[in-house]
């Protein structure tokens, strides 16, 4: 009986980067078949004569060495295959080969399959609100746009600095921070799922922290009086000034989505002190569970907080409706066009410039932690919190 020829062989189309794929060729009575290994490569990195892979070739993360011991130890259990079929008098066909050769070995189905599986799965138990979820499957659907549609074991270093720099050679710093933080939650899920170690550590010694938002998309002290000295020119109930009431609530540091669930019994709240009434709103935001507490001036209580009926702050508004109609009436009003995120920064940058504030007011106001959810303020915390927070806000009401 004739015995297989087995040889390790560079093939098929290269990728966008000129990567080829590794194969196990398996030759026999007149047939031959294919096996897809792990690696990719350049095929000038190849040896094909020492059937190894050259020094210092690009490969995704690994070393030559440890993808050669790979490639070695892959062959030899090849040969012994072939070896105890021959001695057994079996025909090594490659059907039987095929078998034996994969052996009880896992197959994965790719990283954003499984991640998107989880992640739909821990929606409907309730475990993640549905704009995690929207921002966890934005990041994997950009991922896969860039990197393409990879195994968990192929999501190595080499590949997530790759991501990143295609995001930022497009501007997209603050956006490629926000996505890798997702992924590498989603990517543990997906090890924990599959129950594997995190041999490629593909998220370590990587950059991330959010640059300062550029002053490109900063929202000025004088275009902030702008928008507010404009809101009492729109008659009431008029579009452009509900759109305007909205943002400006925004511009104490909440996100859009929190603005959609105010109640004014559940959420608002007065105290006094001394001579004045403190004001302010609390509430946990959608997006993290955090606390954020809400500033609101007296002026800001005549002028921002309308109630509904039913007890909410704003008439429900799709988010796509209401973010057309910000960059309408900013463009009118300013010249350029704001997103809804322009104010949560325009409170952050307030608060550090104001020299009467520091980060963990920030934090308090923005509903950030670092490491674990805010704790909810003893309301000495807070009353300390706003009278801070007025000081610096002083002179910016407006008329």
């Amino acid at each position: 009986m004739r015995q297989p020829s087995i040889t390790l062989v560079v093939r098929g189309r290269p990728d966008r980067f000129g990567l080829q794929k590794l194969y196990l060729r398996y030759a026999w009575n007149y047939q031959t078949n294919y096996i897809a290994l792990t690696w990719k490569l350049l095929p000038k990195d190849w040896d094909p004569k020492a059937q190894t892979v050259k020094p210092k070739a690009t490969l995704g993360g690994e070393g030559a060495i440890a993808v050669n011991t790979d490639l070695r130890n892959k062959l030899n259990k090849a040969f012994l295959i072939i070896t105890e079929l021959m001695a057994a008098g079996t025909a090594p066909s490659f059907e039987v080969f095929r078998t034996r050769f994969a052996g009880d070995r896992k197959q994965f189905e790719s990283f954003s399959a499984t991640a998107l599986e989880i992640l739909k799965k821990e929606l409907a138990a309730k475990e993640v609100t549905h704009s995690t979820f929207k921002a966890y499957r934005a990041a994997i659907h950009k991922f896969i746009e860039i990197d393409g549609d990879l195994s968990i074991q192929q999501l190595t270093r080499d590949k997530i600095l790759l991501f990143k720099t295609k995001m930022i050679a497009t501007g997209k710093e603050n956006m490629a921070a926000q996505y890798l933080r997702n992924l590498k939650v989603v990517y543990n899920k997906v090890l924990k799922f599959h129950r594997l170690k995190d041999l490629h550590s593909p998220f370590e010694d990587l950059e991330m922290k959010v640059e300062r938002i550029s002053d490109k998309k900063r929202l000025t002290v004088e275009e902030y009086m702008t928008l507010r000295k404009a809101l009492s020119t729109f008659p009431e109930g008029n579009k452009d000034r509900e759109t305007l009431r909205r943002f400006l609530i925004m511009c104490r540091g909440l996100r859009y989505s929190d603005t959609e669930q105010i109640k004014r019994q559940a959420h608002y709240f007065e105290m006094p002190d001394g001579d004045v009434t403190l004001r302010y709103l609390l509430k946990s935001a959608r997006k993290t569970g955090t606390q954020e507490i809400v500033p609101i001036s007296e002026t800001d209580s005549q002028l921002l907080l309308h109630w509904q009926p039913d007890g909410s702050l704003f008439e429900p508004t799709d988010y796509k409706t209401y973010v057309a109609r910000l960059k309408k009436v900013s463009q009118k009003l300013l010249g350029r066009e704001i997103t809804t995120h322009y104010g949560r920064h325009f409170t952050g940058d307030l608060i550090l410039n104001s020299g009467l504030m520091d980060a963990e007011d920030v934090k308090k106001i923005l509903g950030v932690t670092s490491g674990r959810i805010a704790e909810i303020y003893a309301q000495r915390d807070i009353k300390s919190l706003l009278r801070k927070f007025f000081k610096a806000v002083e002179g910016m009401e407006g008329e």
